[in-house]
């Protein structure tokens, strides 16, 4: 199935309000953590100690206000016709492949806060992965997830249609029988060579 919301070849971002998620859970956690720090500072009765803590959750502060925006500008999805990639990252660029005939499982994620927001993360698992409670790769702030999903299905049915199903180790099964062509190729030349020195020894 064919999608007209995730063509081929066109990158996509998450949904913008991925990152008033990330403003709630910065918030709660500043609230949490940063409040715990300001406590233990007016407790402790130095008001250079409650001064220094007021100043280190404020450069936290500044540091994630700068950081979220530029994270988000760098995410990007784009569905290939062969695979899926993606790319984020601030200061460290960061960048995966991953073929449709290595994906074995896609699951789709929706927590409360997402729920609220109307979107859901796709987690996508392959062979090497599926083990691991981690997912290869996560495609978050998806508002169609459903969507997506039968989109990346349709695409891994066509590409295992051209290269064949896959193995555990991600090997396509056209290779595996390439491979034993070659092995049953290379055993008849071995016959052949045998056979032509015992006849050269007969001589």
């Amino acid at each position: 199935m064919k999608s007209t919301k995730f063509p081929l070849f066109f990158p996509f971002k998450p949904d913008k309000s991925l990152v008033s998620m990330y403003h709630i859970l910065f918030t709660v956690i500043m609230l949490v953590v940063g409040g715990g720090f300001l406590i233990g500072g007016y407790l402790s009765g130095s008001i250079a100690i409650l001064i220094a803590c007021a100043v280190i959750l404020t450069l936290i502060a500044g540091w994630y206000i700068f950081w979220v925006g530029k994270y988000y500008q760098t995410i990007f999805f784009e569905l290939k016709d062969d695979e899926v990639t993606w790319k984020r990252g601030v200061w460290f660029k960061m960048t995966g492949i991953v073929p449709y005939d290595r994906i074995t499982n896609i699951d789709i994620y929706q927590g409360p806060l997402m729920r609220y927001f109307g979107f859901s993360s796709i987690k996508l698992q392959t062979a090497g992965y599926s083990a691991q409670a981690r997912a290869e790769i996560t495609l978050e702030g998806i508002v169609a997830a459903e969507d997506l999903r039968e989109t990346i299905r349709s695409l891994i049915r066509e590409s295992r249609k051209v290269s064949g199903p896959s193995d555990a180790t991600a090997t396509p099964a056209v290779l595996r029988h390439a491979m034993h062509d070659d092995t049953a190729v290379l055993e008849e030349v071995r016959e052949i060579r045998r056979l032509l020195e015992r006849i050269e020894k007969k001589s």
